[in-house]
């Protein structure tokens, strides 16, 4: 998950139930809350994006109050209920896809392999060089060359393991989705935080009024407010 958010270049927030959450299709910037009419009868917070008013660029994408995001957010999730058998047999055979990690184990054990003879081949050109007169140039060709052998097959190892914590976090997130849902037999009437916290990744604002829900399973519905 840090991963995933680190090269979004942008500041994550805890405050408030869809902070870091709201993005605009815009400028990909994320929706901030604020506060109209503070001080009289009429006060609402709404969501608008953060990067709206700035550097001279105005986002068309519209501000949405929270009842408004609340009712997306039922209407989105009753869809998803109303497919809930399909989804579930569809996504428990997408983790059965993401637990097998056969072809990986087995090109990181190759790859593992590859690393420790390479090494010993680094090792001894170097004892080479350093016990006889070699020619440098064909020494330093022989040594980096070695190298980029072994650099080669340990980015790839490094790649496979970043794979399979990827595919790991993955199916965790989707298990604890459908563990939710299998829990629901009924629509949603009402907001739920907690089950937007466990559901939700992101919604994705078009200047429309189309509200891109993506869930945690993958899955994007649409929703016009």
């Amino acid at each position: 998950e840090i991963k995933r958010r680190k090269p979004m270049g942008r500041r994550q927030s805890g405050i408030g139930g869809f902070s870091s959450k709201i993005v605009c299709s815009e400028c990909g910037g994320f929706y901030g809350s604020k506060v109209w009419h503070s001080t009289s009868k009429y006060r609402r917070t709404i969501w608008q994006c953060n990067n709206k008013f700035k550097n001279g660029t105005y986002c068309k994408t519209p501000h949405l109050s929270e009842e408004a995001l609340q009712r997306a957010f039922v209407e989105a999730f009753n869809q998803v209920i109303e497919d809930k058998d399909r989804i579930i047999e569809d996504f428990d055979a997408i983790i059965g896809v993401l637990m097998d990690t056969t072809a990986l184990d087995k090109e990181s054990t190759k790859l593992r392999d590859e690393c420790a003879v390479v090494m010993e081949l680094i090792r001894r050109c170097v004892e080479e060089n350093a016990h006889s007169a070699m020619d440098q140039d064909e020494y330093q060709e022989r040594y980096n060359g070695l190298v980029a052998r072994y650099e080669t097959a340990k980015n790839r190892l490094d790649a496979i393991s970043d794979e399979k914590q990827a595919r790991g976090a993955k199916r965790e997130s989707i298990s604890l989705f459908l563990a939710d849902l299998r829990q629901r037999d009924s629509i949603v009437e009402a907001f739920d935080e907690e089950l937007w916290y466990a559901t939700v990744d992101t919604v994705m604002v078009a200047s429309t009024g189309i509200l891109t829900f993506l869930f945690k399973n993958g899955m994007e519905l649409k929703v016009q407010v």
